[in-house]
């Protein structure tokens, strides 16, 4: 009879070591989902700043090809007196540039967060010795690229804090509109 007990007693001890080690797992694998969804949350945030900065790229090369004040694009200071062709807004090394007045999105929005790429390009649809009517004489297309770094989190912290390597990745977001001028030429 006590060796029954002696036995029971063994299983009993087996199975409540399993049972801890069951829970500690199941604890184990929701801390790292919590620490994903503090990264997830994290890239989304970062993501949002980056598509709003692509954004607000369209919109000043919006402004700058029609500006107050000019008849169509065509006449555009971007052109700088040239027909129109292709022209970076930004310059090239716009990852590195402090913001100053002239470069409003190189790495001045937010620290690690830039315009790769604000491009215009122009591309002719009609000559303008053929148009008559309402015509269409360019077509233009603003590509506005923005690259904002997201730091990596650990443990509920990000990497500045808890560590002094500093790990990000890149998110990309990237914005393409197309828009033409119109004259509307009147036939005497």
């Amino acid at each position: 009879m006590f060796a029954k007990i002696r036995l029971v007693k063994g299983s009993m001890l087996i199975t409540a070591l399993m049972i801890i080690v069951f829970f500690s797992l199941i604890l184990a694998a929701m801390a790292r989902m919590l620490s994903n969804s503090d990264q997830n949350n994290l890239t989304a945030s970062v993501g949002t700043q980056a598509e709003l900065l692509a954004h607000s790229g369209t919109e000043y090369a919006m402004s700058r090809l029609f500006e107050i004040n000019k008849v169509g694009a065509v006449q555009s200071s971007i052109w700088e007196g040239e027909p129109p062709s292709s022209k970076s807004l930004i310059p090239d090394n716009c990852s590195v540039v402090l913001q100053d007045d002239d470069n409003i999105f190189c790495n001045g929005y937010r620290n690690g967060c830039y315009l790769e790429k604000l491009q215009v390009d122009a591309r002719e649809v009609l000559e303008s010795s053929v148009v008559t009517g309402a015509d269409v004489n360019y077509e233009y297309t603003i590509i506005s690229e923005a690259v904002c770094l997201v730091p990596f989190t650990e443990n509920g912290c990000d990497t500045l804090a808890c560590s002094k390597v500093e790990r990000n990745y890149e998110v990309r977001r990237r914005e393409v509109t197309k828009t033409a001028d119109i004259n509307w030429n009147t036939i005497d």
